[in-house]
């Protein structure tokens, strides 16, 4: 069937101001990156650096990284749009999903693995002691003072309260005495080194930070309990960006340059994979109250 002339263009002339909408949307002076300080902050803008300046150049336009106080200060920003690309822990993002269903986990870190964590997409939940201590099992534990990163952290505080219970027989509270939130894994990793917690839960990918940088040995610590697998942190997208830009994010974030292979030697990761929300659901049922 022929279609008129007339019809067409008006159909044509109809999807102009959409277009035009779309295209304006897209107009932004800059885009803004935050993550979670899961160490110090200013180590990590620096590591961050080479991504920004690739991130720039790819998209002709100024990129910087915020800095962060805490977890819920990088669920803020990408929750309100005052961030437009958030590196988060499995669980801060699904509490920011919770807030705006209309985020998006666009990628993840393949890692390269060490004495703590596997090589590939996942990390633990690791139950740490000092190795000089008298401490070698769970039921020795009981009733030391104990240092959680933060209550936002996926392998900080979550998985802790939630998984721990089923392999000690009595929930966190009742296991240890004394609770800390550090602020990070590096501090609640400080304050065992220092004596200060009898023990503590972090992260396996940040243990093997501290053995990388010579902070620890591989003696210093004993392992006394292991999560499950944990997909590694994603990137996220805000709500806020436009389908142009993210596309165009995505494609920069998973092309081999010398920028992004600096960035990833810095994170001890291989290579970027795509993610989508699918890999963090099952963590859901682990934040939804008993």
């Amino acid at each position: 069937m022929r279609i008129p002339g007339w019809w067409l263009a008006c159909v044509l002339w109809l999807q102009v101001p959409v277009a035009l909408a779309d295209a304006a949307h897209c107009r932004q002076d800059g885009l803004n990156i935050s993550a979670v300080p899961v160490k110090n902050v200013d180590q990590l803008i620096e590591e961050y650096q080479p991504l920004v300046e690739w991130l720039s150049a790819g998209l002709d336009m100024p990129v910087q990284m915020l800095r962060a106080s805490s977890y819920d200060s990088v669920i803020d920003a990408i929750v309100s749009g005052g961030a437009d690309i958030a590196w988060l822990g499995p669980a801060s993002y699904l509490t920011a999903y919770r807030q705006n269903e209309g985020i998006e986990a666009f990628a993840s870190m393949a890692m390269e693995g060490g004495h703590f964590s596997p090589a590939g997409d996942h990390y633990q939940s690791i139950l740490v002691v000092r190795a000089d201590s008298r401490m070698h099992s769970l039921q020795d534990t009981r009733g030391q003072r104990l240092a959680l990163s933060d209550p936002a952290s996926t392998s900080g505080a979550l998985i802790p309260n939630r998984e721990f219970p089923d392999s000690a027989g009595r929930p966190l509270h009742q296991h240890f005495d004394g609770q800390i939130y550090a602020g990070s894994h590096d501090r609640a990793l400080d304050a065992l080194l220092e004596g200060r917690v009898g023990a503590a839960f972090v992260s396996s990918v940040r243990v093997d930070e501290y053995l990388r940088r010579g902070v620890i040995n591989i003696d210093s610590l004993r392992v006394l309990w292991r999560s499950a697998p944990i997909h590694y942190d994603p990137f996220v997208f805000s709500s806020e960006l436009c389908q142009q830009l993210k596309a165009r994010v995505r494609e920069l974030m998973l092309e081999r340059s010398s920028e992004m292979e600096t960035f990833l030697r810095s994170r001890r990761a291989a290579r970027i994979i795509p993610v989508s929300h699918q890999a963090y659901q099952p963590l859901l049922q682990l934040m939804t109250p008993h």
